[in-house]
């Protein structure tokens, strides 16, 4: 493997935030704030060179509509199912609430690329998800979490998360920047993510290695098991495979970072590990689509015409 295809690769920069996490640790008085600026840079370089016509929304409107209920439907249904069973514990539930309330991933775009999915329909869903959750997000923490987080509070963080890299992608498409270094760049901001959140909640870790494993059981049920099952299911149901692509990264991929960024920045004050359920949901996601992309490959292959069409 050469120096290109491991700095490209974002198992590498998991790992790396791993160990720095829960070995250096980052006590930080400002890594909520920091957190946040890395979460959009990062989101900043993954929405560099999308783009769409007002005429595809209506052309794929039915596609959308159904990203839309994967995102906030099925994805935030198991995500909260999911957080149910720590419902005992106040702050670990208002973890598992904050995660089930962001839209999905941005990365989701990407995953449709690497996967041989429907690029533009993932664009398109991405966009409408996301005005979508202006509503949504501070609509479920509210009825679920209720005074402990303002709406309000949440409503400027989303607009911030969302606004702020779509207003700065118009300078940096100027830059035309090639793909290797936003992959890499995109990657870099990841390792930070996972530094960042884990290593400020590295005592909590180790003082309760049996709830960390839990939550992990339980990112590993809400994410692989189901989304198996989802991909099979759809096959089997002949769904269209470029479409199918994007319902199953919407339906299982959140914005675990802007959940964990949004943790810090409203709960961890008063609830230390409330950001346990995203950072931990954030490394098993990145470690799903390693597995789902090679998985899909070999139980829903894309058509020869497609694999041809990248290749020319």
């Amino acid at each position: 493997m050469t120096l290109l295809n491991i700095v490209t690769d974002v198992k590498f920069w998991v790992l790396i935030g791993l160990i720095l996490g829960l070995t250096v640790g980052f006590d930080h008085p400002d890594a909520g704030t920091i957190l946040m600026l890395v979460l959009i840079v990062q989101m900043t370089l993954s929405l560099d060179g999308l783009a769409f016509r007002k005429e595809d929304f209506k052309d794929d409107a039915k596609g959308i509509l159904i990203n839309v209920v994967c995102c906030f439907v099925i994805n935030t249904g198991l995500t909260l199912l999911t957080g149910l069973f720590f419902i005992e514990d106040t702050a670990l539930w208002y973890g598992w609430v904050m995660l089930s309330a962001v839209p999905c991933g941005v990365s989701v775009v990407s995953a449709a690329l690497l996967m041989k999915g429907n690029t533009k329909l993932a664009v398109l869903s991405l966009t409408v998800i996301y005005l979508v959750a202006l509503g949504l997000t501070p609509m479920i923490t509210h009825l679920l979490i209720g005074s402990a987080v303002s709406p309000l509070e949440v409503l400027r963080y989303i607009l911030m998360f969302i606004l702020i890299p779509f207003i700065l992608t118009i300078p940096l498409k100027r830059l035309h920047l090639p793909r290797i270094p936003k992959v890499i760049g995109i990657n870099l901001m990841m390792m930070f993510m996972i530094f960042i959140g884990l290593g400020s909640r590295r005592e909590y870790i180790f003082d309760e290695p049996q709830v960390v494993m839990w939550i992990i059981v339980g990112c590993l049920l809400r994410i692989f098991a189901f989304s198996i099952v989802f991909t099979l299911l759809l096959k089997k149901m002949n769904v269209e495979r470029g479409a199918a692509i994007t319902y199953i990264s919407m339906g299982f991929w959140k914005n675990s970072g802007m959940a964990t960024s949004m943790c810090m920045a409203l709960l961890v004050a008063v609830y230390p590990s409330s950001v346990l359920p995203c950072i931990i949901s954030l490394v098993t996601e990145a470690a799903w689509f390693a597995i789902l992309n090679a998985l899909v490959k070999k139980i829903w292959p894309a058509p020869v015409e497609d694999l041809l069409a990248t290749t020319n």
